[in-house]
């Protein structure tokens, strides 16, 4: 039985009205020149009610605030500075003090309650450190449960599994990336990690499709419990969301910390019911770096309560700015992931391109398998989706494995007047 929660954490419905906000948002706008601006105009004498009077924001909006947009003070201070990867844009770096360090903590410690991770556990880390935020907030999770961290971060699969082989660790955090080439590795070295003693897996960083989760774990010791993080850069790691089970659907909210809405891509309306909307966070409790509003990108689903204060949601379904529309049919890269996945052999690696003519999309597909099976995967994508997809064979081990979160899928815009590549029923021989 999981160890109950302590008081301070409790996980609760947290609704409005909320007096902490008002102060919040103010204090925000006297402190971080982006938030005068963008609060500039915007009725905050009576928050108690509703978000629905603030503007919301994203990443690309903070352009023109110097390098620490959303901190006070910058990095002057701080305790800890962390930035993004600067994959979506200019990176961008946060300060955080001591108070979120603390916030994150609990956090981490209701998770590792949660979970079952404590004082007689060793956690291998594979996480980036450096200005990445991921591999020293997993320490801080392993001290807050009293267990053991090696500090590792993401080199060679061999250190880990000298570890593994030796004896040590019963925790692994990881990118689903890693932990592939993780497992690849231990079958080329006849390593058997179904016998060591690993139990626990924290794992984020970047989504995983359902199939890839599933062959993973075959390869991994029976109960191993593989447990989703999310967070973000801006919130200082993984502290927004967990799923403690791989076979449960979707993802508790940390409804203490954050005020969570999921709300429509396009617009600051709550999402309808069922549909796919995007994550949007507003900071609850004193951060040297608060968010207000952020549109995060990340698209999800509402699993449990209201679209504007849900408790519960999906794991990550894509990004607002990943979609591709091939033929007119809509797909996130997490889509195409699944189906190409649930094909390809134990090991097989794939990488994708959108090829953009325009307002055409022509989605190609190289994956390390044979002809033949190549192109059940264009009649699996044309069965499932009405999608025709270009599937080009290669031979194994001739894609890139990454030890860091892995981009898939690429886009090449092209002239006009580029042919299309041969039809799909040709590219595969």
């Amino acid at each position: 039985m999981p160890t109950p929660l302590p008081t301070h954490h409790a996980v609760v419905q947290h609704g409005w009205p909320d007096e902490r906000l008002p102060g919040l948002v103010r204090q925000a706008a006297a402190d971080i020149p982006f938030y005068r601006d963008h609060l500039a105009g915007a009725d905050t004498s009576d928050l108690t009610g509703s978000l629905t009077a603030l503007p919301t924001f994203d990443k690309q909006t903070t352009a023109g605030y110097g390098q620490f947009p959303l901190s006070a003070g910058g990095p002057t201070g701080a305790l800890r500075v962390v930035a993004t990867s600067g994959t979506t844009g200019d990176r961008m770096y946060v300060a955080f003090d001591h108070g979120d360090y603390d916030r994150v903590g609990r956090w981490l410690e209701h998770v590792g309650r949660r979970v079952g991770l404590s004082a007689g556990d060793v956690l291998l880390n594979t996480h980036c450190y450096g200005l990445w935020v991921g591999g020293p907030i997993l320490d801080l999770l392993a001290q807050r449960a009293g267990a053991c961290v090696v500090p590792l971060g993401p080199g060679s699969p061999a250190g880990v599994l000298h570890m593994l082989a030796g004896g040590v660790g019963t925790a692994l955090s990881a990118t689903p990336s890693y932990l592939r080439r993780l497992i690849e590795a231990a079958e080329t070295t006849q390593v058997d990690l179904s016998r060591t003693g690993l139990r626990l897996g924290f794992i984020g960083a970047e989504t995983a499709e359902t199939a890839l989760r599933h062959k993973l774990l075959s390869r991994l010791p029976a109960g191993f419990r593989w447990v989703e993080l999310y967070g973000l850069t801006e919130t200082f790691g993984p502290s927004v969301a967990f799923a403690p089970d791989p076979d449960v659907a979707d993802l508790e909210l940390n409804t203490t910390d954050f005020h969570t809405e999921v709300l429509d891509p396009d617009t600051d309306a709550p999402a309808a019911p069922g549909a796919v909307g995007e994550l949007t966070l507003t900071s609850r409790t004193p951060s040297r770096s608060p968010l207000i509003r952020y549109r995060t990108r990340d698209l999800v689903r509402v699993t449990g309560g209201p679209a504007h204060a849900p408790t519960r949601i999906s794991r990550i379904l894509g990004r607002a700015d990943d979609a591709v529309k091939i033929g007119g049919v809509l797909m996130y890269p997490t889509a195409v992931a699944d189906i190409i996945t649930s094909m390809l052999p134990p090991g097989a690696e794939w990488r994708g391109t959108v090829r953009r003519r325009g307002i055409d999309d022509e989605l190609i597909l190289h994956a390390e398998a044979p002809p033949e099976l190549c192109r059940a995967i264009e009649d699996a994508f044309q069965e499932r989706v009405g999608m025709d997809v270009t599937v080009q064979p290669t031979d194994r081990d001739t894609l890139t494995r990454s030890r860091h979160k892995t981009n898939r899928i690429a886009l090449e815009v092209v002239d006009e007047d580029t042919p299309p590549l041969s039809s799909r029923r040709s590219s595969c021989g």
